[in-house]
């Protein structure tokens, strides 16, 4: 159990603030990003299924965090 602890000790220290503030802009862009597209989607699929909502989310939630939501925290996490 100690080395176990010894490991995960380790393994935090190594984790820098900049890796941190990267984190935590990707999850806060994504949560904005999804419950934005939820909230346009959900009055025109009132009924429809729930694979099928995800089918048409889906898509523009990829292109959001590759071309808007990464970038931005790249940015973020590169700060000093």
């Amino acid at each position: 159990m100690t080395t176990l602890l010894r490991s995960i000790k380790s393994r935090l220290a190594a984790v820098s603030a900049a890796h941190l503030r990267f984190v935590a802009a990707v999850m806060i862009g994504a949560y904005l990003v999804i419950n934005t597209l939820l909230a346009v989607v959900s009055p025109l699929t009132a009924g429809w299924p729930f694979p099928a909502l995800t089918a048409v989310v889906v898509p523009p939630m990829v292109l959001a965090m590759i071309h808007l939501v990464i970038p931005i925290a790249r940015r973020v996490g590169s700060r000093p």
